[in-house]
């Protein structure tokens, strides 16, 4: 045999081996199939039951179901102003304030909607309440803009070097956004 039989008979035996661990392979993923067990066997077999006449039967009295009648003091309205025709449709109908007579805002016992209150009311003089008195600003608070040092505070920041006022350059463009600008130190 020459060396070009050998190399051809070892890429056949490799596409061989390949093919059959394909194969096997695939059958790892294939799902069994169900098995139908078998009905089990009938009995054609009547066995007989006796009853014993002197052994009195277990008799419960039924418990009287009694239903108690559904709340009918509120009408159930399925109609809830929703419009589902047209061009402006809506999902909820508008929405109505409650109206309240003047004895129900004026009973302190009851909120107007029903509610009993359980705690009345203390009324409060708003003459005798006392107004905060300002505090004085501390000396140790520095205020945004104080110069000290050759330094300014900036709220947020701190005490910074006060360089001057801020410094602008005109940059032409070219359209290049990666192009450098200025020094970059």
């Amino acid at each position: 045999m020459n060396n070009k039989m050998k190399k051809w008979l070892t890429v056949i035996g490799c596409l061989a081996i390949c093919a059959v661990l394909v194969v096997l392979i695939g059958q790892q993923f294939k799902s069994p199939k169900p098995v139908d067990n078998p009905h089990p066997p009938q009995s054609s077999d009547v066995s007989n039951v006796t009853v014993d006449p002197k052994v009195p039967q277990n008799t419960e009295k039924e418990k009287d179901v009694t239903i108690a009648p559904s709340d009918t003091t509120q009408p159930t309205s399925t109609d809830n102003g929703a419009v589902s025709s047209g061009t402006e449709q809506t999902i909820q109908g508008d929405v109505s304030k409650p109206e309240y007579t003047e004895e129900q805002l004026q009973d302190s016992t009851q909120k107007p909607n029903g509610e009993k209150v359980t705690k009345p009311p203390t009324a409060v003089d708003h003459d005798k309440v006392e107004q905060p008195k300002e505090t004085p600003k501390s000396e140790s608070q520095p205020q945004g803009g104080e110069i000290k040092d050759g330094k300014i505070y900036v709220p947020g920041f701190g005490w910074i070097d006060d360089i001057g006022d801020g410094q602008g350059t005109t940059v032409d463009g070219d359209g290049d956004i990666n192009k450098r600008v200025g020094i970059m130190d």
